[in-house]
């Protein structure tokens, strides 16, 4: 079962709280790419028929389906990334090809990060990127200073927190880049979050205002799935090009429309040469909102499933523009969703995506109602 995608939310034990102050929003990045949290010794590690069953002497912060790390453990196949199967109130279990018997050693399982490192930082400001030897190697530096927002660009390199080689975006195209929002309000209260990521691609969706706490506002940064061979500049940033902290969560951001270039760039073209380019985000199949409702009906009644419109990138806003590749993991819902498919809420009868669990994410409650929906894959892999 692949361990790729980690995904975490604000309602997991210990989670990182996020709020309109600075550093909030650091802290989950930490938490959440870099460090993990919620590390546990085991009393005791039981195999028995193909699943291992780690006890412990108290709660845990584990939930089913989430990735943790374990080790310590003899004999050895029994550490390292472990997908949860299940979890009980003092205990947690993963499939494993170990023979029966019970484990020896200091066994621990913390959740495990996403797999990213934290380069550079001084104060509320942060630059990371990607630990895959895979990865493009770009940068994308938070600026995490502000209190009901904070900032965000990539950089092709860095030499400190606060300085760059090819910046996106540039300032002429969106000046101090683009807006990450945290809550509507300057206060300590806390706000919904949600993370997905796997080691090369980092959504963060935020249930920022109190009113809508199940809408969430998506954001994402890292490596594109490249139609160019050798493609050394996948990097992209999709986010919000303004500063107000609108009601409407998620409305007219690039990542839930069906087509939009709206905060949308990549660090170079496919050509390899120049610098930050404007890029669109569209999702062939789907028309007007994901999820809305004069779409087709849900399940669709020909082979009841759910279909999904995948997420393309191309260069440029015209017609002409080329397509890049693939943003991986997110998805346009063609259904009319109605109350279907809520925030956090999972299906799996995906037609075109056997194996997947996809997680709805409401959005724009207070301009459409409840049927808007996006989707995230919170199994992959993505890739």
């Amino acid at each position: 079962m692949s361990t790729a995608v980690k995904f975490f939310h604000s309602e997991m034990p210990s989670a990182p709280v996020l709020s309109g102050t600075a550093g909030s929003l650091l802290a989950i990045l930490d938490a959440c790419l870099v460090n993990g949290w919620g590390l546990m010794t085991a009393t005791s590690v039981v195999v028995s028929g193909g699943v291992a069953t780690a006890n412990f002497s108290s709660g845990h912060v584990f939930e089913p389906g989430r990735v943790a790390i374990v080790a310590g453990a003899t004999p050895s196949g029994l550490n390292g990334e472990q997908r949860l199967t299940g979890t009980a109130a003092n205990s947690v279990s993963w499939a494993t090809t170990v023979p029966d018997g019970t484990a020896t050693g200091t066994i621990t399982l913390k959740l495990a990060p996403a797999g990213w490192v934290k380069s550079f930082s001084s104060g509320d400001v942060a630059a990371y990127k990607s630990g895959s030897p895979s990865a493009s190697g770009c940068y994308v530096r938070i600026d995490d200073s502000g209190t009901m927002t904070a900032r965000f660009r990539a950089f092709e390199s860095m030499t400190d927190v606060d300085t760059g080689v090819g910046p996106t975006p540039t300032d002429s195209q969106q000046s101090g880049g683009l807006y990450i929002y945290k809550s509507e309000y300057a206060s300590s209260a806390g706000r919904r979050w949600i993370v997905l990521a796997d080691d090369r691609l980092v959504f963060i969706l935020v249930g920022y205002h109190g009113s809508y706490p199940n809408d969430y506002d998506p954001i994402c940064f890292g490596d594109m799935v490249s139609l160019k061979s050798g493609d050394a500049y996948p990097f992209l940033v999709a986010g919000n090009t303004g500063s107000a902290v609108s009601q409407y969560v998620g409305s007219g951001n690039a990542l839930t429309s069906n087509s939009s270039a709206s905060g949308v760039f990549v660090v170079r073209s496919y050509t390899q040469s120049g610098g930050a380019i404007t890029a669109q985000l569209s999702k062939p199949g789907l028309w007007g909102g994901s999820g809305q409702t004069n779409l087709p009906l849900y399940p669709n009644p020909v082979n009841n499933s759910m279909e999904i419109c995948p997420t393309v990138i191309y260069e440029g806003i015209n017609s002409t523009a080329a397509r890049r590749g693939d943003l991986p993991g997110l998805y346009g819902i063609p259904h009319a969703m109605g109350t279907n498919l809520d925030s956090k809420q999972t299906v799996s009868d995906i037609d075109g995506l056997p194996g997947h669990v996809l997680m709805g994410v409401r959005y724009s409650s207070a301009s459409y109602g409840a049927g808007y929906r996006y989707a995230i894959d919170i199994t992959g892999p993505w890739r």
